[in-house]
């Protein structure tokens, strides 16, 4: 290899931004050119001039060397491991996900110091072992528990499976991804199923409780959007809950399935019909973000919902959920 270390060194004590930029592409095109015929001691050499180059690099470089290098098996180990740890999960993300040069450590150290969008992006990852997915499963949203159930290269232990199912009871397609896995036995299933039993039985006591006291406010005439918002800010998940299924006239667990970010259109629905203002609202998806992992996009989504669409559409639709309801019943 003619390239050293030393060398680059010296080229770029004197070089522009634009010459940094244009060195680091052809540095990764030689590499790319070469890999499957480069031992490990002239990928570290490679690894040594990455080294030397990315020096305040541009965004827009470190896209493109995440892309090209994350599939490849032999790509330089210091490198990658810098990709997978920006910040930006833009760059770090197509590397956590299919770089084979990142080992468990790695990646239960990234998702200790980042966030949910990183563990995510590792949660997809090809044979994933039970040090990171007891990680995943015991840090991440349920957005990260969904994609390590899904995930059926991933080996999870039975503490792992556990605290899936704890989410699972906020979550049930956590619970029924679980289910379909072939690497899971019926019996390991049913023990850490009834160890979560205790938490859904209080929380159906609470649900219980919470209806009963929005019922006897409705019945009291004080039930409105000033009460509604206060549950809300509150953090009063069940409170809320119940009320807006009171004003709408739908059933407890089917106005808590809106509340998930899948469905969220139809809370946006719901709390038009019964005529609550976007001050009454605005709280009550904040608590939907922190309770069901709404992201920010989704609550400016719904945010523009509310705005456009109008009450008579929305008591339409409102009231044909009433109907399929009351169908479905009988």
């Amino acid at each position: 290899m003619s390239l050293s270390l030393r060398e680059v060194e010296e080229a770029m004590k004197h070089a522009d931004p634009q010459t940094r930029h244009q060195t680091l592409r052809a540095v990764a095109d030689l590499f790319l050119a070469d890999a499957p015929r480069l031992d490990d001691t002239r990928v570290a050499a490679f690894d040594n001039v990455f080294d030397a180059l990315m020096v305040r690099p541009d965004r827009g470089d470190l896209l493109d060397l995440s892309h090209r290098m994350a599939p490849v098996d032999n790509a330089p180990r210091r490198l990658i491991g810098r990709l997978a740890r920006d910040e930006d999960i833009a760059i770090a993300g197509p590397v956590l996900t299919l770089s084979p040069r990142l080992d468990a450590n790695d990646l239960c150290e990234i998702a200790r110091i980042r966030g949910n969008a990183h563990m995510l992006a590792m949660s997809v990852r090809k044979d994933l072992t039970e040090p990171v997915t007891d990680l995943l499963a015991a840090q991440g949203n349920a957005q990260v528990a969904r994609a390590v159930a899904n995930n059926h290269s991933a080996r999870l232990s039975t503490h792992g499976i556990a605290r899936l199912l704890e989410k699972s009871a906020l979550d049930r397609s956590i619970g029924a991804s679980l289910s379909l896995r072939p690497d899971i036995s019926a019996d390991v299933l049913s023990v850490a199923l009834a160890r979560s039993a205790p938490d859904g039985e209080r929380d159906r006591a609470t649900a219980a409780a919470a209806m009963r006291l929005v019922l006897s406010l409705e019945h009291a005439k004080s039930l409105g959007g000033a009460e509604i918002a206060a549950f809300a800010q509150e953090r009063s998940y069940e409170h809320v809950v119940a009320a807006l299924a009171v004003k709408s006239g739908l059933k407890y667990d089917a106005m808590e399935k809106l509340m998930y970010p899948a469905r969220a259109s139809g809370v946006i629905l719901v709390c038009k019909a019964v005529g609550l203002t976007w001050a009454t609202v605005e709280p009550l998806l904040a608590l939907c973000r922190a309770r069901n992992n709404l992201t920010e996009a989704d609550a400016v989504r719904l945010r523009k919902e509310f705005l456009e669409v109008s009450r008579p559409i929305a008591q339409r639709i409102v009231r044909f959920w009433q109907l399929r309801q009351s169908v479905g019943a009988a």
